[in-house]
């Protein structure tokens, strides 16, 4: 089958740390997906998977495979290691809000999620403070950090621009208008985004 075969390639051509963390891909996005298992359909179980393979797996795992890949040797890197933890709260913010804009129709079928147990202003302000929260640890990496770890004016600065327009973006949400739910929804989608456009200049 295609997962024996893509398993036993990962085995014979990468390290133990790539195929560890490939089995590791495999296995909780099967349990997300493949019933009878379907994490998805637990709020925080799918919160959890999304965040981990969007935010630590994506970010480290592919990292690294393009470097053993290319033949280049392993060596930790304050970028990816910064950009790792920090994608994975990005993905959890993710994760908490993209039913918001489903919250009428989830509550009509009565969909447990966040948006229909706590609302739609609880759960944006929730998300906007973690998110918040990551842009202010960055900056302050930004200039704490040791010299030529990163480069402070773009991560500093770039960061500090990210966190004014979230702010703006919980600014002008209207919780009662599914098209302000909408654009608030999207503008986390853009700051994600603009946080890959960010990357190459920290």
């Amino acid at each position: 089958s295609c997962l024996a075969g893509g398993l036993a390639l990962v085995y014979r051509t990468f390290s133990p740390l790539i195929f560890g963390l490939y089995a590791l891909g495999l296995s909780v996005g099967g349990l997300y997906s493949v019933p009878p298992v379907q994490l998805k359909r637990f709020p925080i179980a799918a919160g959890l998977i999304i965040s981990t393979v969007r935010g630590f797996l994506l970010n480290f795992g592919v990292y690294y495979a393009v470097r053993e890949a290319i033949g280049v040797p392993f060596a930790w890197s304050p970028v990816v290691c910064f950009i790792a933890p920090f994608m994975t709260v990005f993905a959890a913010v993710i994760a908490v809000t993209k039913d918001l804009p489903d919250v009428a129709g989830d509550a009509a079928y009565k969909v447990s999620t966040f948006a229909t147990r706590y609302g739609v202003r609880a759960v944006a302000k929730g998300a906007c403070v973690a998110l918040g929260s990551a842009y202010a640890v960055a900056v302050t990496f930004a200039l704490a950090a040791p010299q030529g770890a990163f480069r402070r004016v773009p991560m500093a600065l770039g960061h500090a621009l990210l966190g004014v327009k979230l702010s703006r973006t919980y600014s002008r949400l209207d919780d009662t208008s599914m098209a302000s739910i909408k654009r608030f929804y999207r503008g986390i989608w853009d700051l994600f985004y603009l946080q890959y456009m960010l990357y190459p200049f920290i």
